[in-house]
């Protein structure tokens, strides 16, 4: 008796504790977010881009008055045809440095960096910029989403606030 009440006792705290999620799945699912906010700005692929955010999500880069991720793409799209700064192609991202923090079965936090490469005078691969990305995230019918996105530039770095 003692032997099955070792054996059973374990077992009827692990079903009471509900269903667990398996996190390498959910770290996985979340890595591919992460790159795919690249991989669909290098493949000029706005409507994936904006599916990248969850129904409320928000994306803040630049002026840090953000918009709404069904309106990312859109804004992204412009950023892209106006190429201010006159890269040439191809261009990509390159990722690194990412930390996540699952907070919940479908809550996580994040941040990571990116390098944005671009041909360079001798036709080399070139780090035109560098950002950080500060993430929110949250699962959505099924999917790890943006809930929000900071885009941070490094490298030019920003402007230094006015004196007053």
């Amino acid at each position: 008796m003692r032997f099955l009440a070792l054996v059973l006792a374990p077992a009827l705290l692990l079903a009471a504790c509900g269903e667990r999620r398996d996190e390498s799945a959910d770290r996985a699912e979340i890595h591919a977010l992460l790159t795919a906010y690249g991989s669909t700005l290098d493949a000029r692929d706005f409507d994936g881009f904006a599916n990248l955010f969850a129904k409320d999500g928000r994306y803040v880069a630049g002026t840090g008055e953000g918009v709404s991720g069904a309106d990312a793409g859109a804004m992204m799209q412009r950023v892209f045809a106006e190429n201010a700064l006159g890269f040439k192609e191809p261009n990509f991202h390159v990722f690194f440095n990412e930390v996540v923090v699952i907070d919940d079965a479908d809550h996580a936090h994040a941040t990571s960096m990116s390098f944005y490469m671009v041909p360079g005078e001798d036709n080399r691969p070139t780090a035109a910029m560098m950002a950080r990305y500060e993430d929110r995230l949250v699962r959505e019918n099924g999917k790890w989403k943006f809930e929000s996105r900071t885009v941070q530039s490094l490298i030019p770095a920003p402007p230094p606030p006015p004196q007053n």
